[in-house]
């Protein structure tokens, strides 16, 4: 059964893509930990064998033996290194284009804190998942061991070391309690500032042009204060933490040389079970502290985790895979409809009722979008150059440096609103649709450009394409067959072109009457 809770199925299946990178690292990271008994044995023989009996060629073969051992402990931890890189950038290509795809689906146009952070969680957890902090959670479970082989050596030393294992637990728990709060506080924080920063980046020229530019980088600065002192008051309590652990870890390191010198002296281990004791602990605690230098890391990967499946419920209902429909024949009919503004705050349509059927006459959109040159040469096709003349724009396209295969947006060419009308055009007639939404196409275009303008119109209406401009200017009227006035959100007039036009005429006049009689009354 489903809960809020549950992992979303694409994240599982992603992990699932990663099973093997993990599973492999997990038996890499057993033989590293059985590997790394090896200097611990090598001293013990050291001291207790090679030292007493002045062995030099045991001594010659028990450090090849451990040359040998560490070798291999190196490149086993080089692989599982590698193999978690690769599981890393496996999520990312599991994951990254679903995310973008949802993140664009649930977008209403105005800042989302929230979307405007979400690729930098999911990054924020990639790279953990190929961090040190990674390799420790999988050195944890083998911490054990060392106590097992402590207990060999002798119960008091295994005693010593398990007691160190909890105390450095503990500490790591105090950690995560005292830093959870602070640390989702400044992550939320730091999220909207980076919101609002975009947003005012992309409004740059409207900042500059009203002298906003002070006020809104003091603005940004108060809320980043916000944000900053949530993060230095995590790291501050992190870093008294860290501190706790390293004072412990050293101290019990030196403690184990001295209960080990203790039971030496009475003869119950021998003087290399002293080093040894104190390197067992050392490793058994390492990946613990670790863990909770890292612990801030490994935090801020699972509030981006939670936040990544928390994105993918909320817009399950907006992707997915959908029924295909016939391609449409261009009959457009609209009944009783109305629309709201996003924040239900007024009617922008009441109870509209039309119909169009094609030939008759609306998409636009002027968004340029910024792309790696020549990413797109590949996609230059005739449906492309064939929207383009029609839209009178291949010329145009044809003189730009690189022609089609121009750099516009972001560190690329600027067209002027003019152009960018026109390509938008073109953008629209792509491909033939059977249906045609215009906004406003000739805001701002010239002479040149309505008169281009007007020729892909008529050309959409040979092809049978159902069209709808909606417009203040009349120019761009002149082939429609019907129109419709909106007036307030309700179709005041709504007929022929001649019809409509002469009623308008009509309006027109007799407002002007009253207006020059209302004038002309005396007082």
């Amino acid at each position: 059964m489903r809960t809020d809770f549950a992992v979303p199925s694409q994240i599982r299946q992603a992990f699932a893509a990663c099973r093997q990178h993990f599973v492999a690292a997990a038996a890499f990271s057993a033989l590293v930990n059985i590997l790394y008994l090896a200097p611990t044995i090598y001293m013990m023989q050291v001291y207790d064998r090679v030292v007493p009996t002045g062995g030099v060629l045991t001594l010659f073969w028990i450090t090849v033996i451990v040359a040998l051992a560490i070798a291999c402990l190196s490149a086993l931890d080089m692989v599982r290194s590698r193999l978690m890189l690769r599981a890393s950038l496996r999520l990312n290509r599991q994951l990254a284009a679903p995310i973008l795809d949802r993140l664009l689906a649930r977008a209403k146009g105005n800042a989302d804190p929230a979307a405007a952070q979400a690729m930098r969680d999911f990054d924020s957890f990639r790279n953990v998942v190929a961090s040190p902090s990674a390799i420790a959670l999988f050195d944890l479970p083998w911490t054990p061991l060392y106590f097992v082989v402590a207990f060999i050596i002798h119960p008091v030393l295994g005693l010593l070391i398990f007691g160190a294992g909890v105390v450095l637990l503990t500490l790591a728990l105090l950690n995560e309690r005292a830093t959870k709060k602070s640390a989702a506080a400044g992550h939320q924080a730091m999220a909207a500032a980076y919101a609002k920063q975009e947003s005012m980046f992309e409004k740059a020229e409207i900042v500059r042009a009203l002298g906003m530019r002070r006020a809104l980088v003091a603005r940004q600065i108060a809320d980043r204060r916000e944000g900053l002192e949530a993060s230095a008051n995590t790291q501050l309590t992190a870093a008294r933490y860290t501190g706790l652990v390293k004072f412990a870890r050293m101290f019990l390191q030196s403690l184990a040389l001295g209960v080990g010198a203790w039971l030496a002296i009475n003869a119950e281990i021998s003087v290399g079970a002293i080093i040894a004791a104190s390197v067992l602990l050392a490793r058994a605690l390492q990946p613990i502290e670790q863990i909770v230098q890292a612990w801030p890391t490994i935090g801020q990967a699972r509030r981006a985790k939670a936040s990544i499946e928390a994105l993918f419920r909320s817009t399950d209902n907006l992707v997915g895979d959908r029924v295909a429909l016939p391609e449409p024949e261009g009959y457009v009919e609209l009944s009783n409809v109305s629309l709201r503004t996003p924040d239900n705050s007024a009617l922008i349509l009441r109870g509209v009722s039309t119909w169009l059927i094609p030939p008759g006459t609306i998409g636009e959109n002027i968004s340029r979008f910024a792309a790696a040159r020549g990413e797109h040469a590949v996609d230059i096709d005739d449906k492309v150059t064939r929207a383009a003349i029609a839209a009178g724009i291949h010329d145009l396209i044809l003189h730009l440096p690189g022609g089609y295969n121009a750099q516009i947006g972001d560190g690329g060419l600027r067209l002027s609103g003019g152009q960018a009308q026109r390509i938008a055009l073109a953008r629209a007639l792509y491909g033939d649709p059977k249906v045609l939404i215009l906004d406003e196409p000739n805001a701002a275009l010239d002479s040149q450009g309505e008169e281009a303008l007007n020729h892909a119109i008529v050309a959409a209406k040979l092809r049978q394409a159902a069209i709808m401009i909606v417009t203040h200017r009349q120019s761009a009227l002149r082939d429609a067959d019907r129109l419709a006035v909106l007036k307030n959100g309700v179709i005041e007039h709504q007929g022929p072109r001649a019809e409509v036009m002469e009623l308008l005429r009509e309006s027109a006049a007799a407002a002007a009457n009253v207006i020059k009689m209302t004038r002309n009354k005396k007082p």
